[in-house]
């Protein structure tokens, strides 16, 4: 018998166990979530264990930096759990917990329609509270889910590139974009086919600029991946990555080019983003959902979009009747990565300001909030 949530359970006690659970060894956002929970509680002097639910959840892609502990066999303690809200049964069963243990669980939702499935109501029913990414999903969840909600923004922090790997200029050398998408996570969603639009009618090839798209799982999505084959058909500028990749690997793909562009439909968060802006890359992204929280008109470019009914070719998203997403507006899009080519000068201070903005607000300190509240 799994746990049911408690409105009377005490708080984080420091004496018990601090756990954070999740996929510590899978390239995805949400395993890159877990590590950089993990880390934003040691760097706010914790000593969280790192329980990996990778193997248990059959995504195992990557490796771990942090120590991977089992399960404490306590009684009691707080546990964050990073997973996607269906997997959330398996991974308490996983983990042990039952009816009869005295722990905190906290569920770390993430989610991008304005309106949550209906099954994933009675998962919260597990759950002493909910932390979500942003006020954008906090907003989504808080009419149909009668527990704590709390908006606990990912923290961010740049790392340590060597000379080597340091972001490239932008007063110097061709214009490099880069997409990035997973396909579990939704093409359609991403929107990849619109950014590779906007990117071939905003250039030629004598513009000698370059896009990167960084995918994962195409092979799963044989629909899409003819439909990319056919988008870039012919510009040699383009060039595709489909694999998973460590998080140095990532880091350096990300400094290696001047703008992370998304057409996105919708962003929960926008983790991608936020890490490019971290490193003083420009963000030119969609201006509606999770990423506005962070991204602004000056620290970034964000990108004119209407509002329409969700509809998923590609079968990820099976919207509840009436969700919403945007659809960004192209030729808008067209007109303001061109702007960007030509004013590196403004696209170096955008980068700067991005830099500074998250460096000053996506430090962490809202997880030790969050806990002890």
């Amino acid at each position: 018998m799994l746990p049911r949530g408690n409105a009377k359970r005490e708080g984080f006690n420091p004496s018990e166990p601090l756990v954070i659970a999740g996929m510590f060894r899978t390239a995805n956002g949400l395993g890159q979530a877990a590590r950089l929970g993990i880390q934003a509680f040691k760097q706010q002097g914790y000593n969280p264990v790192a329980v990996d639910l990778s193997g248990t959840l059959n995504q195992i892609d990557g490796h771990s930096e942090d120590t991977l502990q089992q399960m404490p066999a306590a009684s009691s303690g707080t546990l964050v759990l990073h997973t996607n809200a269906p997997e959330t049964r398996t991974a308490l069963q996983a983990l042990g917990l039952r009816r009869w243990h005295n722990w905190r669980i906290i569920g770390y939702w993430a989610w991008e329609l304005s309106e949550p499935p209906k099954e994933w109501l009675s998962i919260a029913e597990h759950l002493d509270e909910i932390w979500t990414p942003s006020r954008f999903v906090t907003e989504a969840f808080r009419p149909f889910i009668d527990i704590p909600i709390r908006t606990v923004a990912l923290p961010v922090r740049a790392p340590e590139l060597t000379a080597d790997d340091a972001p490239v200029r932008f007063d110097t050398g061709p214009l490099r974009c880069l997409v990035m998408a997973d396909g579990r996570s939704s093409f359609h969603r991403k929107n990849v086919l619109s950014a590779v639009r906007i990117y071939r009618n905003a250039f030629s090839q004598k513009d000698d600029t370059s896009l990167t798209i960084k995918l994962r799982n195409v092979t799963e999505y044989p629909e899409f991946s003819r439909d990319l084959t056919e988008a870039v058909r012919g510009d040699d500028s383009i060039t595709i990555i489909d694999e998973s990749l460590s998080d140095d690997s990532r880091w350096n793909l990300i400094a290696s080019h001047h703008v992370m562009l998304s057409a996105h439909r919708s962003e929960g968060f926008g983790l991608h983003l936020a890490e490019a802006m971290s490193i003083g890359r420009v963000a030119m992204a969609t201006g509606w959902s999770g990423n506005m929280e962070f991204m602004n008109a000056e620290n970034s470019v964000p990108l004119p979009y209407q509002l329409e009914a969700v509809k998923d070719p590609y079968g990820v998203y099976k919207a509840p009747k009436g969700s919403i997403w945007a659809k960004v507006d192209e030729d808008a899009s067209i007109e303001a990565i061109r702007q960007l080519n030509k004013d590196r000068g403004s696209a170096g201070r955008i980068g700067q300001a991005a830099a500074d903005y998250i460096s000053a607000n996506l430090d962490g300190a809202g997880y030790v909030s969050a806990l002890n509240s």
